[in-house]
């Protein structure tokens, strides 16, 4: 335990957002929970500022019943967000987190945490507010990613005077974490990493920022980099010269006025299910969900409802991105209309389905359905209705869900707040909330995902 302090002094000492006078005392509490963001929340009558007041502290990688010491750094609406300075009486839950970053990559909050607690914890997060709303609905036990399983990622990357550094941003701060090991993300994203190193401190120049999107298809990785569209042509074709060594098969990079510039391809960038015998082609940097076995869970879960209603042919999918549901949806003989926002991933659903030659029986359509959603009275033709909104929800588009009177609604997110604010709006209108199926494909963080049924009485 006291190597462990050390090590939390030495990556919590400094924060880098400081709205607390420097001499504010370091407080000892008594963790009570762990909070939706995955931190522990306490509550503490204490002087900050030269005000006394019971304030609400959350201390990021403590867990409940242990005492510890903080540093209070910066006061919010919410309370206040401190940092872990010692722990004086560690949980019996306590175990060695199994990853050589935490602490300072802001990845994984909850690697500290015995995995049964942890799964059991996420169990809640999702189960307390939907049973609040819907106490008869049937919460099924969580299903989880493995390690190494995730095939997406974002990184941040800068150059400095002296080397490139990439990997991911500290927790709660804009300073970037170098990332040599991983253990969520799978292991030929990892190599691709390591080695672009190199070829970016080439590339970029003192000061550069950059963000650099990899996503794991079939073929190999898929690269989009933002921020690089001020680099001359002679520094890219290095650049390209490097990587066309390596496992990617496409890059682009983000132009000023948002579009994609292909700079590289060398093999067809496609993804497959091999489980529902799909595949999609994604565009740059365009969404997946995050493992293979989180997808599955979500197509398992989808089928099993449509599997129960035989009477379903035609189905609304809304939010579909670029294919991920609706092709696993052709294959079962389903008619689809789909709607997205992004050009591009409607065009990957075309490409998709026209090679499959499923082209008849799917319709794409570009609709912004956070401001313009579809109305009851188009809704209301559709035996069916799958929605994957954003983190944000899609507010207005549930509430015309609700008085459409579609008999069965499938609604995935990765948001339980979101969910349970728009999920009222149906159960007000006369459906049920039958079952709600957790999935974990983001270990160790705070976010879980969700797939639910609906059924109007």
């Amino acid at each position: 335990m006291v190597e462990f302090c050390g090590n939390v002094l030495k990556y919590f000492k400094m924060n880098r957002i400081k709205k607390l006078q420097k001499n504010v005392d370091n407080k000892i509490l008594t963790v009570k929970h762990i909070g939706s963001r995955g931190e522990g929340v306490s509550n503490l009558t204490t002087e900050i500022n030269h005000k006394e007041n019971e304030y609400t502290f959350f201390i990021p990688f403590t867990l409940p019943d242990e005492i510890v010491v903080i540093k209070p750094q910066l006061i919010t609406s919410e309370g206040v967000r401190a940092d872990l300075i010692e722990i004086k009486s560690p949980s019996p839950k306590r175990i060695d987190p199994i990853c050589m970053h935490f602490y300072q990559c802001g990845g994984c909050l909850l690697q500290h945490w015995n995995f049964k607690e942890y799964l059991c914890w996420k169990m809640n997060k999702i189960s307390f507010p939907i049973l609040k709303i819907s106490p008869t609905t049937n919460i099924k036990p969580i299903k989880t990613s493995s390690i190494r399983s995730r095939r997406h990622a974002k990184l941040k990357a800068k150059k400095n005077k002296y080397n490139t550094i990439i990997g991911f941003n500290e927790y709660r701060s804009k300073f970037i974490t170098k990332i040599e090991k991983c253990i969520i993300i799978d292991s030929e994203l990892e190599k691709f990493i390591n080695f672009v190193e190199s070829p970016l401190n080439q590339l970029l120049n003192v000061g550069d920022e950059i963000d650099i999107h990899v996503n794991l298809l079939d073929n190999g990785v898929d690269l989009l980099i933002d921020g690089i569209h001020r680099i001359d042509y002679h520094k890219l074709n290095n650049f390209i010269k490097a990587i066309s060594t390596t496992t990617v098969i496409r890059f682009h990079r983000t132009l000023e006025d948002d579009t994609k510039e292909l700079l590289f391809t060398k093999d067809l960038s496609c993804l497959s299910n091999k489980s529902f015998s799909s595949i999609t082609f994604p565009p740059p940097g365009g969404f997946l969900q995050a493992t293979l076995e989180g997808e599955n869970a979500i197509l398992d879960s989808i089928m099993q409802v449509l599997n129960e209603n035989k009477k379903i042919k035609l189905i609304c999918e809304l939010f579909c991105g670029s294919g991920t549901i609706t092709l696993p949806l052709l294959k079962k003989k389903y008619q689809i209309h789909a709607f997205e926002i992004d050009k591009e991933s409607l065009k990957a659903v075309d490409i998709a389905s026209r090679k499959e030659g499923f082209g008849n029986r799917v319709t794409t359509m570009m609709r912004d359905l956070k401001n313009f959603p579809l109305t009851s009275d188009e809704l209301v033709k559709y035996d069916a209705i799958i929605v994957d909104p954003p983190r944000s929800g899609s507010n207005l588009q549930f509430s015309n869900i609700a008085i459409s009177n579609v008999p069965t609604i499938i609604s995935i997110s990765c948001n339980v707040n979101t969910f349970t604010r728009d999920s009222k709006k149906l159960i007000e209108n006369n459906y049920e909330l039958k079952w709600v199926q957790p999935i974990d494909q983001f270990l160790f963080s705070a976010h879980v995902e969700l797939v639910a049924f609906f059924q109007l009485k």
